[in-house]
């Protein structure tokens, strides 16, 4: 006689938030990139394309992602005017941290923040909303302070589509590579074949 136990409900939540926590693990994993992606113009593009219109401006977003991937304040006026309390991050971790401060914001009914909410949202500080002023506990420092990124997802009421990162639109390098070699193949058939008639037109006698 086979067994059916059913777990309680409260396992069941926990194993939901092991899951939540193992899928935001693997997506910084495969995203990842180490501390000094920053150094990288390809993911800073692509973390330009995806957040500039929520941020405001492609210049204003890649200066905000540079500061959070390298762990510096780049602009001390702005949004970009606090240090992280993480440190530097790499891509995934940059990525994850600007979704969680926009997951923030949105829940407050913030949709086109200014860069002083972003910098109160990322590093903690306060924002007038429609029901008044509001404390931000901020993403990095409770980073900083252990909190795991599912956690910080799930209170954000984050899905697990908002944890997937976009296709790039921009062309693999190997593709570049590829195709590059294609071009240059193409190019020197020309002049093969041309050598090739050369070669294969012998001059005739004299008197034939």
């Amino acid at each position: 006689m086979t067994r059916i136990f059913l777990l309680p409900a409260r396992l069941c939540a926990g194993a939901r938030r092991w899951w939540l926590a193992s899928l935001l693990g693997t997506l910084v994993a495969c995203a990842g990139a180490p501390s000094l992606a920053y150094a990288d113009d390809a993911y800073t593009e692509r973390l330009v394309t995806e957040f500039a219109p929520w941020v405001g401006s492609p210049q204003d977003t890649a200066v905000l992602v540079q500061s959070l991937q390298s762990g510096q304040a780049l602009d001390p006026s702005g949004m970009a005017g606090g240090v992280p309390a993480t440190g530097a991050l790499g891509y995934g971790e940059t990525r994850l941290a600007l979704k969680l401060a926009q997951a923030t914001l949105a829940q407050e009914g913030v949709t086109q923040p200014s860069g002083a909410q972003i910098q109160a949202a990322l590093h903690g500080g306060t924002v007038d909303t429609a029901n008044g002023p509001k404390v931000l506990p901020g993403v990095l420092p409770q980073r900083a302070q252990g909190l795991s990124w599912g956690a910080m997802a799930q209170s954000a009421g984050m899905s697990v589509e908002d944890l997937i990162p976009p296709k790039s639109t921009a062309p693999k390098r190997a593709a570049v590579k590829k195709t590059a070699k294609a071009k240059k193949k193409a190019a020197t058939k020309p002049a093969a074949k041309a050598a090739g008639k050369k070669t294969k037109a012998a001059p005739k006698k004299p008197g034939k």
